[in-house]
């Protein structure tokens, strides 16, 4: 093995996150690009580098008339060791439990004094919840790198809600090797309840430490609400906060330390590490003023030393102003890019912006006066700073778009969010209307993943009528099935090409779901007419998407299936989009079914799951096994039936999609009984009735039904499950008929039909 290769490629967070994501499973660099939040090219790169090097194992499989490679951990565990010839690293197969990716953007702790009592508190603290609160620039966040190098960083931005910083903790928790908060956020899943309690169970299992800075900036009730919740009953890992202003969680499980300005001797220890020398008095003069305020300090020492004269009133102001006008314009300059941005800027985008050949000398100097901070390979200014530049120099809207157009090249959705916050500040109709495109392109599953993050963006675009199109998805994807007509139906005159048959599209998904089947084909005559306008494979999937839809809730299976097989065909010439390849599988699989035809309807199960196993794509692995219990179950292999479903019923418990875990007990309650095993079909039951007295999910209540078939199987009496089944499924007696159907397939109902609802009811 190359050991300088190998180290280099070590030496990369990235190539560690992936290593350390591939050991949950095999993935293709699609999804792995997902759960990163990367671009997929750059992981294909990293991914053959790391092959190369006999770190990970790519193979081929089979996915329909196609091959696509996949990859898995083939090492577990390096050795180096320094020979008389050289140093050698060597590979072990042994486990390995642990992963070196320390988190993002711990912050560069370059000049440290002082503060040795917070230290030594925080070092000893058994506390779950750590807050350090205090008022900016005091040092909240240095003294939590300094104390916590080996932490999960997150800083908030102001833009995020709790979802979007629960996404990056469960992408790191599933690189320590705990993927289930990931997989159910992926789900789209986003109970509150259930979040906290896989947060919690994925810090608890991997003794995590996670720092979420400037948490006063996030506005999200429901992140308070988690750290009370973690407060009370971690005992393992530790999140530590730094806030200006002190949270209200309570005392059990929390240390709060309120940071204050350094003590005089500590504020002299500053002094020197700056390389500045004062007289006692003048010290002292200094340090009364300055209240031992850190940023003030800095600015203090980097000022004062020309001037000679101090100003007590508006002292920041005047210590800025001092040290501002000393500046040369290159320096100005830098102040005004970085200012223009509320987040960190990469060296990569700067060299961009501010021009190749000066970034680095000018940055090193503004760094070395205090002006500008750093974290990792980013840039960024403190808000005080920040203040300050925009009183004394406007910032060039320019770099707004530049920055835009370097973010978008990333391809990856938390660029693609932030290109978009940046694009709606420059005011430029044109750049939104590019970027919803791409979003319906590239980033499909932003409005499932980040839905509040998104919508915060687009409700900052105003008017926009291509953010106003986009608000409508949001609005759709969570049940507001009116407001998101409504919104389309006002915007979609102003819009064109692929924007307008996206509205149409959107229109008779709507119209469908609003049971309202004649607007529904108005609204797909007029798509299908701009399919063949435009000509767009994408706007050919929609079309078809939708033809499949209203097919099926026509009953006309035939016209269903072979919509469905336009969707597959559409799909496979745009490339891109396996889980929704898979998704269709299933989808003409249960078309399949209704049609009779079991064994057609296996194959195409068995195809989605393939995919899915290729692709990495857990939730829709086990949406597959329910799909082939059922199918088995029809085919009265009710051992099958029961194996399937029970892997199902596993998975969905561990991610609390209570949903689909009702679903796959359904399944393997009958099934159960189909191998007479009443008792079984009983502790299936009171499962699912468990989950509809908390969720009051509807299929859940027919779990009592199967417990009176179960009952009855025993030769126990039955009619109080069976008046309770009726009860709550009084405003669903389609649904109840249909629990009904399903479970006369393996026993016989007649001792059951007197509770069924006649047609009347």
């Amino acid at each position: 093995m190359d050991f300088r290769s190998l180290m280099k490629a070590l030496s990369s967070e990235v190539n560690l996150e992936i290593l350390a994501v591939l050991r949950t499973g095999a993935f293709h660099p699609r999804e792995l690009a997902r759960i990163l939040g990367r671009d997929e090219s750059d992981v294909s790169r990293r991914l053959r580098q790391l092959e190369r090097l006999g770190l990970v194992e790519g193979r081929w499989e089979r996915d329909g008339e196609r091959n696509v490679r996949v990859y898995s951990l083939k090492v577990e565990e390096i050795k180096i060791s320094f020979e008389p010839e050289g140093i050698k690293a060597n590979i072990d197969s042994r486990p390995f439990y642990e992963t070196s990716k320390v988190g993002d953007d711990v912050p560069e702790v370059d000049t440290f004094v002082g503060r040795r009592e917070e230290i030594e508190l925080l070092r000893k603290c058994s506390e779950g919840v750590v807050v350090i609160y205090g008022v900016a620039g005091v040092g909240k966040t240095l003294l939590a790198a300094k104390a916590f190098p080996d932490s999960f960083w997150y800083r908030v931005s102001g833009v995020e809600d709790f979802e979007y910083i629960a996404w990056h903790m469960g992408r790191f928790l599933n690189s320590r090797g705990y993927g289930l908060l990931l997989d159910y956020m992926r789900s789209g899943q986003r109970e509150e309840r259930e979040v906290f309690e896989l947060i919690l169970e994925g810090i608890e299992r991997t003794s995590s430490v996670i720092v979420l800075d400037d948490v006063h900036k996030c506005q999200d009730e429901r992140l308070e609400r988690l750290l009370t919740f973690l407060a009370e009953r971690m005992k393992r890992g530790k999140i530590v906060v730094t806030t200006r202003v002190k949270p209200n969680l309570g005392t059990r499980g929390v240390l709060y330390i309120h940071l204050k300005g350094l003590k005089p001797e500590e504020a002299y220890e500053l002094a020197l590490a700056k390389g500045v020398k004062m007289d006692v008095g003048r010290f002292a003069e200094v340090y009364h003023l300055t209240a031992g305020h850190p940023l003030m300090l800095n600015l203090t020492l980097e000022g004062l030393s020309r001037e000679g004269r101090i100003v007590k009133d508006n002292l920041f102001e005047f210590l800025f102003a001092e040290v501002y006008s000393a500046l040369s314009s290159e320096e100005k300059e830098m102040l005004s890019l970085l200012a223009t941005f509320d987040d960190p800027v990469e060296y990569e985008a700067i060299k961009r912006l501010y021009g190749e050949k000066r970034a680095f000398s000018v940055l090193y100097s503004l760094l070395r006066k205090g002006l500008v901070e750093r974290h990792e390979e980013s840039y960024y200014l403190h808000e005080l700073i920040r203040s300050m530049v925009g009183r004394f120099s406007k910032p060039n809207p320019k770099y707004l778009l530049m920055y835009t157009d370097y973010l978008l090249e990333k391809n990856d959705p938390a660029s693609f969010l932030k290109a978009f916050k940046y694009a709606v500040r420059s005011g430029e109709k044109d750049r939104i209307k590019l970027l919803t495109e791409i979003r319906l392109r590239r980033f499909k599953w932003v409005v499932n993943d980040f839905p509040n993050v998104y919508m915060k963006l687009l409700m900052e675009a105003g008017d926009n009528p291509y953010a106003k199109n986009e608000i409508g998805h949001i609005h759709f994807q969570r049940g507001f099935f009116e407001r998101a007509r409504k919104i389309w139906m006002e915007v979609k005159d102003e819009l064109d090409g692929i924007h307008l048959a996206d509205a149409m599209s959107s229109l008779a998904d709507v119209c469908m779901e609003l049971e309202d089947m004649e607007c529904a084909e108005r609204y797909l005559t007029r798509l299908e007419e701009l399919m063949k306008e435009l000509k767009d494979p994408e706007v050919r999937l929609w079309y078809y998407v939708e033809r499949t839809k209203y097919e099926f809730y026509r009953e006309n299976l035939e016209g269903a299936l072979e919509s469905a097989f336009e969707e597959l065909k559409t799909l496979r010439d745009l490339e891109g989009f396996p889980e929704l390849e898979a998704i269709v599988r299933l989808h003409i699989g249960d078309i399949y079914l209704g049609m009779g035809e079991v064994e057609k309807a296996l194959s195409y199960y068995d195809e989605a799951l393939r995919i899915a196993e290729n692709y990495g794509l857990t939730f829709i692995k086990f949406l597959a096994y329910i799909e082939l219990g059922k199918a088995h179950y029809y085919f009265k292999n009710y051992p099958k039936a029961v194996e399937f479903e029970s892997m199902a019923v596993e998975y969905f418990r561990e991610i609390r999609n209570y949903r689909h875990l009702v679903e796959a007990l359904g399944y393997r309650a009958v099934a159960y009984l189909g191998l007479q095993r009443p008792s079984k079909t009983l502790e299936d039951g009171v499962a699912m009735i468990k989950i509809g007295q908390a969720t009051n999910y509807p299929l859940s209540w027919g779990g009592y039904v199967f417990m009176a078939a179960a009952k009855a199987m025993l030769g126990e009496p039955f009619e109080e499950y069976l008046t309770l089944a009726k009860k709550h499924l009084s405003d669903n007696p389609y649904l109840y008929s249909a629990i009904i159907e399903e479970l006369s397939r393996v026993f016989d109902v007649t001792k059951l039909q007197q509770g069924a609802f006649s047609e009347r009811a």
